[in-house]
């Protein structure tokens, strides 16, 4: 059983430092580019606590001064930090703010890290555990090491067991399951989450539930809310814990984008506003601050239309804030 005290959200996954080249290679010349800290966890902890959320990190960190400075700016943004610390390197990725994470134009250097390399047997669960209410993980964390892996379905067994609601967010980078099947990983997780959030080329990815509808490839083919009640319907059915399914539809073409979503739950798909800018200013972290929206008004026991439509307006939102992720404009409270 929860402890009537626990309020606090857990996080696990890698913190990674973002390298922001500007596309037209002026920063060899002026020897200066955009860092960002960042990873998915990260950017979900981050909106979280800026909502006002108790949080907690738990990650891995290398014990010298640089993982010491990373852990004193999350607990400045009033993070709870759970670091296990190693001798190693933070893992990094180099991708320009009109790149997107799930295409070739972002590039990984995260092996080895200090991250991959634990084994995540310094710290113990009572002490991970304590006051927490939520647990949240992203299918980036499983995909890095066997024993991430090992350590994501640790902590949901546990959460599980102390009636912890957990939460998944299905984001996929094929470079990161090269030589790996997802499913074998994935569906070892799935009977422990209750809010899963992806869409459903991801779900077809990841749960091996297929695309049945043929798609036009246009933001406005109603095929794809039909798909997305769909596979929502069939992972309740495989997987019947996971109360909220959301899934979002975002098409971009040069700098243009259009952004709607969908939440299937109680036997119902819900269908947020659609979303159009002829210019896109980041396409980093996103879905990070849709999937704090999501656990923020899960908390909340809002309704769940309102829960999706701030989580699409925060997400649509997040567009036009460079870096990771969410500052001071997006703010759930006062959409």
């Amino acid at each position: 059983m929860t402890d009537s005290n626990s309020n606090k959200i857990l996080c696990f996954g890698e913190l990674l430092l973002h390298f922001a080249p500007d596309s037209d290679g002026d920063w060899v010349n002026n020897q200066s580019m955009k860092i960002y800290v960042g990873g998915a966890e990260y950017n979900v902890a981050s909106a979280l606590s800026k909502w006002g959320n108790s949080v907690k990190f738990y990650t891995a960190l290398p014990e010298n001064y640089l993982g010491n400075q990373l852990e004193s700016k999350l607990k400045n943004e009033n993070v709870e930090v759970f670091a296990e610390k190693n001798s190693g390197r933070m893992g990094t990725f180099y991708l320009a703010s009109d790149g997107d994470m799930q295409n070739a134009k972002v590039i990984y250097d995260r092996f080895p890290s200090v991250f991959t390399d634990s084994d995540f047997s310094k710290l113990n669960l009572e002490e991970i555990f304590s006051n927490v209410k939520w647990l949240h993980i992203s299918t980036i964390t499983p995909a890095l090491s066997e024993n991430a892996f090992r350590k994501c379905l640790e902590l949901m067994k546990e959460a599980n067991a102390r009636n912890i609601k957990i939460s998944l967010d299905l984001n996929y980078r094929a470079s990161l399951w090269q030589n790996q099947n997802p499913y074998e990983k994935i569906s070892q997780l799935m009977p422990f989450v209750n809010v899963l959030m992806g869409n459903i080329w991801s779900i077809q990815e990841f749960l091996n539930i297929p695309i049945e509808y043929e798609l036009n490839g246009t933001f406005d083919d109603e095929n794809l809310l039909k798909q997305a009640e769909k596979s929502a319907s069939e992972i309740q059915k495989q997987y019947p814990d996971v109360e909220l399914i959301a899934n979002t539809f975002r098409f971009t073409k040069g700098d243009e984008v259009n952004y709607s979503a969908t939440i299937y739950a109680d036997n119902q798909l819900y269908i947020s506003q659609k979303y159009y800018s002829d210019k896109i200013e980041e396409r980093v972290g996103s879905g990070d601050s849709f999937m704090a929206s999501l656990i923020h008004g899960k908390i909340n026991e809002n309704p769940i239309q309102k829960i999706l439509e701030d989580a699409a307006k925060v997400a649509f939102k997040k567009l036009f804030v460079k870096g990771d992720t969410i500052n001071e404009t997006i703010n759930i409270n006062e959409l």
